[in-house]
């Protein structure tokens, strides 16, 4: 496709997204209705301009060596799969994506599907991918409390309280004889945003319960009569206490 097809394309897409709210704003049409409007114009703009998409401008993506042992990945194995990216402030739904946890950096598969793309990180805003909703934020540097860096948090519960997760996965190398260098498992950076702004950080249930002491005592009972176990479903406890925690500080 020639510059110019693309930018006719391009301006075409703006024009009938354009058109299609205007109508919706003058009409008061239905919500839904309209933004499933909108998603067809997407869809047919994405098949008139193929790969010139503004999603396909980051560099080529390369796998990793087998010699490393271990997965970089969200999911242990580097397998793509069907996901949604906020981009420059457009939403792209169905896109073949996977997590690099050790670059922080989400990757496409191409629709040909001979070879795959970093998506440039600072124009991410947000991405979901197996059930999880990640999104970007900018550093944050506190008086009294820990400082985040800037990349993408996991977000795992959306209430009064905040409650994100900082993944991330590095590079070790054995000391054996083989020297065979492998990545990390996943490790992980758990924060609570609270209602007032500021970020506590914690990393199990003891100091969980010691962010929240407010009401420690209430959401010891609540673990205790509801059976909340962190052994093996440690970040879903966690979500459970802080909601409860919602729900009794009012």
């Amino acid at each position: 496709m020639t510059r110019t097809l693309y930018q006719n394309a391009l301006g075409c897409f703006a024009f009938l997204v354009i058109s299609i709210n205007s109508f919706g704003q003058n009409a008061d049409s239905d919500t839904s209705a309209r933004q499933t409007q909108i998603d067809n114009v997407v869809a047919g703009y994405y098949k008139n301009i193929g790969e010139q998409s503004r999603l396909f401008n980051g560099p080529e993506y390369n796998f990793y060596s087998k010699m490393l042992k271990g997965s970089a990945y969200f999911t242990e194995s580097p397998e793509f799969t069907n996901g949604t990216v906020e981009y420059d402030g457009f939403v792209y739904k169905n896109l073949q994506v996977m997590y690099d946890l050790y670059k922080g950096s989400v990757v496409m598969q191409l629709p040909s599907k001979i070879a795959s793309i970093e998506l440039l990180s600072n124009r991410v805003q947000s991405f979901d991918v197996f059930g999880h909703h990640f999104f970007r934020m900018d550093a944050v540097t506190q008086v009294k409390g820990p400082n985040l860096i800037a990349g993408f948090y996991d977000l795992m519960y959306n209430g009064k309280t905040q409650f994100i997760i900082q993944r991330e996965k590095t590079i070790q190398s054995n000391t054996s004889a083989t020297l065979d260098s492998y990545f990390t498992d996943e490790a992980r950076k758990m924060y609570l945003k609270m209602s007032d702004g500021t970020y506590r950080i914690f990393s199990s249930q003891k100091s969980l319960l010691e962010a929240l002491k407010d009401k420690k005592p209430e959401l010891k009972k609540f673990i205790k009569d509801n059976h909340v176990s962190f052994r093996d479903e440690k970040e879903q406890a966690m979500v459970r206490v802080i909601a409860y925690y919602d729900q009794i500080n009012n």
